[in-house]
């Protein structure tokens, strides 16, 4: 699979940590190991005897089992940790992909949303959100979109790069139109 180079990683890799004043990222501003430990009065403790060493694929059996206790209806063995959003977007889309399948995807969005699944050797069709009406996503386009051949449809909220998050009623309306396709 060849993979066209991301500009933006391009980008950050060349002025993320070295312009004085950067307005062109998402991240959330972050934490120091001190600022975590004030959150628990037991995370200091917990967090010297944590043994470092390689753990289960899926990801450590107990950082599985928190993330399943925010979710209804999830167990531990419904959740895979990944070393960020990358690798998860690459291991799902080549797992559900194939070369020939089809897929929509938001767009503007992330680089590796479309350009993986373009290395798979799918055909990629772009939902373009509209900028005049708040990012909104046209319904009538995703459903003239779809075909038989359409394996996932793509979706990033927030949105990056536009900030723009779907709708509960918006998003239920993808669901039922994926489900009926």
């Amino acid at each position: 699979m060849k993979i066209k180079d991301s500009k933006l990683e391009r980008f950050f890799a060349k002025y993320e940590f070295t312009a004085p004043y950067l307005l062109c990222t998402s991240d959330c501003e972050s934490f120091t190991v001190k600022d975590l430990f004030q959150l628990d009065e037991n995370a200091e403790k917990d967090f010297k005897n944590f043994w470092l060493g390689y753990t289960e694929t899926l990801g450590n059996p107990v950082l599985r089992e928190e993330i399943s206790n925010l979710y209804a209806n999830t167990s531990p063995e419904d959740v895979m940790v990944c070393a960020g959003a990358e690798e998860g977007i690459f291991i799902f889309m080549n797992v559900i992909l194939n070369p020939g399948d089809h897929m929509i995807v938001q767009f503007p969005t992330y680089q590796s949303l479309y350009e993986i699944a373009n290395g798979i050797g799918c055909q990629v069709s772009e939902w373009y959100m509209d900028a005049g009406n708040n990012w909104e996503l046209d319904l009538d386009f995703l459903n003239k979109t779809i075909t038989p051949k359409t394996k996932a449809i793509v979706i990033n909220f927030p949105n990056n790069p536009t900030g723009y998050t779907i709708s509960q009623e918006k998003l239920n309306q993808i669901v039922e139109m994926a489900r009926e396709h």
